[in-house]
């Protein structure tokens, strides 16, 4: 009965401290965990050159910065398209506001309250602080984006050292259960990301369509950003398609058009989650609903929306480790689908 009672508290203080060093090593954490992610990305390119005789260093290196730049091509459309998006902000800003103003006198009327004066004596202040907050945020930004390409070269050049680690520290059995537990992992993450960079094409494509047959404005740029959001579990979704659904009405003045991209981004996204997803993903990461929303809600309280993306392939780094661990294999029946 001691034992047990030490054990839990031994756990109990590893998670508290473990969950402290995420949150006060966040700015050195997260740009490495990013470019782990991205790591797995550039892997098979880095293969390939080295299969071709070229020097790890080099391969490495080219690796990086091709995986670098074509997400950079990427967001820097994005970030375009979303400058030509304000440029237009005039006529787009007014009816906002003249909806706006419709539906809160409506409201006024019905229920007799008054919120227009509260309102707008508020937007100027919460806009200054939403924009002061995000240039903050902006900086913190840039000094994460300069450290990712630098972790994703370091963790694929000196990959192998992981090897050496394990052939010098373990022997026998436990050595084969590290490797095991090393492969697993990998497996899982691999696989997990090719799924998801397929269904983030199709999901692109599908939404590309619905938004060329509507005459939806900038439908290419839409398309990217439902799919990007679509990253974020159970929220990036919705969030996506509020969005949308705002800039359409606004900018086609239109209730029936709105409603028609509306039901047919319903549509498309309840074939994504009942056929592409489970044929895409399945149970690449060998997990319950119930541990990927644990994982993300746990990822979104302690490093945000980075949080809520990356925690879920690095729950199945956990579950592949408890897999391959004799003690603590029956715990891996939680994980399990």
């Amino acid at each position: 009965m001691e034992n047990k009672i030490k054990n839990i508290t031994y756990v109990s203080i590893l998670i508290a401290l473990l969950i402290t060093l995420l949150i006060t090593g966040k700015s050195i954490l997260l740009p490495a965990a990013w470019a782990l992610l991205f790591a797995f990305i550039g892997l098979p390119l880095a293969y390939y050159l080295e299969s071709k005789k070229m020097r790890r260093t080099t391969a490495a290196l080219v690796a990086t910065l091709t995986t670098i730049i074509l997400l950079g091509f990427m967001f820097a459309f994005l970030f375009i398209e979303a400058s030509n998006i304000i440029s237009n902000q005039d006529d787009l800003y007014e009816k906002l506001i003249s909806n706006s103003n419709a539906i809160i006198e409506q409201l006024e009327s019905r229920f007799g309250v008054e919120l227009k004066s509260k309102i707008q004596g508020n937007s100027s202040n919460n806009l200054v602080n939403l924009l002061a907050s995000e240039i903050i945020a902006l900086g913190k930004n840039l000094v994460t984006l300069t450290l990712i390409p630098m972790y994703m070269f370091f963790i694929i050049n000196y990959r192998g050292l992981i090897r050496k680690f394990i052939d010098k520290r373990y022997e026998g059995i436990v050595r084969e259960q590290v490797i095991s537990f090393v492969s697993h992992a990998k497996l899982s993450v691999t696989n997990y990301l090719k799924g998801t960079l397929i269904l983030t094409g199709l999901v692109t494509l599908i939404s590309y369509l619905i938004f060329l047959i509507f005459g939806v404005k900038y439908a290419l740029f839409f398309a990217l950003f439902i799919a990007i959001l679509n990253l974020i579990p159970y929220i990036g979704n919705l969030i996506g398609l509020i969005i949308v659904l705002m800039f359409t009405f606004l900018s086609k003045d239109s209730l029936n058009t709105t409603l028609f991209v509306g039901i047919a981004l319903y549509v498309s996204h309840m074939v994504q989650e009942n056929f592409l997803r489970p044929k895409l993903l399945g149970d690449k990461m060998e997990m319950n609903a119930a541990v990927v929303f644990t994982a993300a809600l746990a990822g979104g309280v302690i490093w945000g929306v980075s949080g809520m993306i990356l925690f879920i392939p690095f729950t199945g780094i956990v579950k592949s480790f408890v897999d391959n661990n004799p003690r603590w294999k029956s715990f891996g029946v939680f994980f399990g689908i």
